[in-house]
């Protein structure tokens, strides 16, 4: 988890020109000790760390310049690189099923009886959940576990609204995390040359246990997107039959390639 953060976005094509001073939108109190902040990262990544699958039914919404997704959705998600996704009518029949098993994406449209296949890349999943990060990134945000920056400088800082704020830096790169007054991580947020990336979001935190979120956002302003997962139903680390992150195309379906150029 602490191994050096590679990219979540597509490659970026255009420069942004950003202000060199820092953007702390958080009305930021006292500093704190970092002995205290390590305890907080320490506390959060060893709860986390215990959890290897979700599976549960999520109301699903997403925004982006092209158009927004409302809808319901079956999701399970199984470290590393393993998810399945079943968006469902309002009847409960299926629109949609998608599977990724860390080398293929799969994915069938029983309405139009199409079935497409190719290499589980950010680009190919993102032309179905139309979150443009890659497989890994998605599944780690899922299980509560974003990934963390190495850094060359830590700062903390107690928040006047309560909590507490964790600043990592590593050369141009920032990465804020907060913390509730439980002491839960509730937010992340990636910074490049001050400029937001990324930011997730959680809330709704299950009672018992180790308290996972139930709630899930995503922002992605460079794209203008936002997604948000709200779960009804979540279990962890539960039994998933063999062969459920695997898909076979309907003997009647046309076949599309996604690799093809």
């Amino acid at each position: 988890m602490y191994c050096r953060f590679a990219l979540f976005i597509l490659c970026l094509t255009v420069a942004f020109l950003v202000s060199c001073a820092p953007v702390r939108p958080k009305l930021v109190g006292d500093p704190v000790k970092q002995s205290f902040a390590d305890g907080l990262m320490q506390e959060w990544s060893e709860s986390s760390s215990r959890v290897s699958s979700v599976q549960g039914l999520a109301k699903v919404k997403v925004d982006t310049p092209e158009k927004s997704m409302n809808g319901t959705q079956v999701i399970l998600a199984e470290k590393p690189n393993r998810l399945r996704a079943e968006t469902l009518s309002p009847f409960g029949s299926p629109l949609l099923l998608l599977t990724a098993d860390g080398e293929t994406l799969r994915v069938s449209l029983p309405s139009r009886n199409v079935f497409y296949t190719g290499e589980a890349t950010a680009a190919n999943l993102g032309r179905f959940v139309r979150i443009p990060l890659r497989l890994t990134d998605l599944i780690s945000v899922l299980l509560y576990q974003p990934p963390i920056i190495d850094s060359l400088r830590e700062e903390a800082f107690e928040l006047q609204e309560g909590g507490w704020l964790l600043v990592r830096y590593y050369s141009k790169r920032r990465q804020e995390l907060t913390f509730n007054h439980a002491r839960q991580l509730v937010e992340v947020s990636y910074y490049d040359q001050d400029e937001l990336f990324l930011k997730i979001d959680y809330g709704e935190f299950a009672e018992g246990g180790d308290p996972l979120p139930q709630l899930f956002g995503i922002e992605l302003p460079r794209q203008k997107t936002t997604a948000s997962l709200e779960f009804s139903d979540l279990e962890t680390n539960g039994r998933l039959r063999p062969g459920i992150f695997q898909l076979d195309p309907p003997a009647t379906a046309t076949i599309i390639p996604l690799d093809e150029k």
